[in-house]
């Protein structure tokens, strides 16, 4: 495991880890048009207690956001190229910890009046630390964080603890027994630290890391989707689509996948193919494959799969298989299997091996072949975040309020958003239960598809779920 670095200029040092350095190649490599690939929104509707008045919910984030930092103090973190960068903070007490403490949350934390959530995504910028955004005007609390630094259910995480920490009014003043070296400890390690990778590999280890590494060859593959444009259109604004399906509707869909022991990500998974399938003008194909994210952290040692270690990029990638030609109870059935036993120890000790090879290969790639270049992916990526209730309580209390009682809570959170920045001819497809009711968001680029393209892929997967598990499926927008 690596350690920390001290700088002459006062600031600690520590390489990326192999995935950290993908997702940060990844982030920046529209630099040129300052905007951010693949940067994670989440988006919380508050209720607030009635009692508050708006200038207090601001004072009251923003001391949550400050207390926050002190329990995430990778929050801070710089990146310079691949290395992450802990600012440097005076020696001269505990007033001038203070005062950049105060100075980290002027630069992350606002509050904007008049922008709305399609509007900061349309414009979402590179970042180089997180952002906490109150839109007053809708209620919302907006985290803008990059996916080097976190990941989906990271986000979720950490804002569950963002409101434990304003419903009991915290202050947002420095510990009295905080010191730098109390900071860093507190900083997660990578993915691979966190598994219990081996520093050094062994031929083992290197066949795992070839075996996991073949499902990127085959989505390099994979066919896609039509888009606008050519391989020369440049990206513009990111934009949503979002179905969300009634209580009722979705207690039917996860009871009529439950009698046939398949899991609803399946069944969504399958349903997808069927409309890539229907959408793509690829002749001939009989397999869709597509990169999935999945959580690594129920798989990662003690503590790190726990809450306190929520500010770090704890996901892997997996790359499920559809056949056109099998029926919805196969396909469902085989993704089912897949989504439970993915993860082996083998791949555990490989992630070392597998993301320095990776990372290499993207930081340092070897010549291309001559001729023209492939075209550019379009496929439609499905990383499910799960029931979001999981992470995300909803109701927070105050130290003097009983949950028990009638009393309203302190934070009430009664609605939820979460996706990404797409620069790219890619679509993504984000599933979650939030209060009971399935959602099913696609993130795009405004240069490559339009709203009726986003809706054809979301109204094509409902189809599919309605015709092979027979319901009807209600949506509320």
């Amino acid at each position: 495991m690596m350690e920390w670095k001290e700088s002459p200029d006062s600031t600690w040092r520590k390489e990326l880890g192999g995935a950290e350095k993908i997702y940060r190649f990844t982030s920046t490599i529209f630099r040129a048009t300052g905007h951010e690939h693949w940067g994670l929104y989440t988006v919380c509707q508050i209720k607030f207690s009635a009692d508050l008045t708006s200038e207090e919910v601001i004072v009251a984030l923003r001391n949550g956001w400050k207390a926050l930092r002190f329990e995430f103090p990778a929050l801070t973190l710089i990146p310079d190229g691949y290395e992450a960068v802990y600012p440097g903070i005076s020696e001269g007490g505990i007033s001038s910890v203070q005062d950049a403490i105060d100075d980290w949350a002027q630069k992350t934390c606002r509050a904007d009046p008049l922008l709305t959530v399609e509007e900061i995504l349309a414009n979402y910028k590179l970042h180089d630390l997180p952002e906490l955004i109150w839109l007053p005007a809708t209620s919302q609390v907006v985290l803008l964080i990059s996916h080097w630094r976190c990941d989906g259910l990271g986000t979720c995480m950490l804002l569950n603890r963002l409101f434990q920490l304003v419903s009991a009014k915290a202050s947002g003043i420095v510990p009295e027994d905080w010191t730098v070296e109390k900071d860093l400890a507190k900083i997660s390690p990578s993915i691979e630290d966190a598994a219990g990778a081996p520093m050094t590999s062994n031929p083992e280890i290197e066949e795992t890391a070839r075996e996991m590494s073949k499902f990127r060859e085959k989505t390099l593959k994979t066919f896609g989707v039509p888009y606008n444009g050519d391989r020369t259109t440049l990206p513009s604004q990111t934009a949503v689509q979002v179905t969300t399906f009634t209580a009722e509707s979705t207690k039917t869909l996860v009871e009529a996948c439950r009698a046939r022991k398949i899991t609803v990500a399946a069944a969504i998974h399958a349903a997808l193919a069927t409309a890539a399938f229907e959408l793509t003008s690829a002749k001939d194909v009989d397999e869709y494959v597509t990169v999935m994210a999945v959580s690594f952290r129920p798989y990662l040692q003690k503590p790190y799969n726990t809450e306190s270690h929520a500010c770090r990029t704890y996901v892997t990638g997996i790359a499920p298989e559809v056949s056109k030609n099998a029926s919805f109870e196969e396909q469902t059935t085989a993704l089912t299997n897949l989504f439970k036993n993915w993860h082996t120890d083998k791949m555990s000790r490989a992630l070392r091996e597998l993301y320095r090879g990776a990372s290499q290969a993207l930081l340092s790639p070897p010549p291309r072949p001559a001729g023209p270049p492939p075209n550019p992916p379009s496929g439609i990526t499905h990383s499910n975040l799960g029931v979001v209730d999981q992470f995300i309580k909803g109701r927070y209390y105050g130290g003097d309020q009983d949950s028990t009682s009638d009393a309203p809570p302190f934070v009430e959170v009664t609605d939820f958003r979460f996706g990404v920045s797409v620069l790219t001819r890619q679509m993504m497809l984000y599933p979650w239960t939030f209060r009971g009711q399935l959602n099913l968001s696609i993130n795009y680029n405004k240069a490559y598809y339009d709203s009726d393209a986003a809706d054809k892929v979301l109204l094509g997967i409902q189809q599919k779920l309605e015709e092979e598990l027979n319901l009807v499926l209600e949506a509320c927008n």
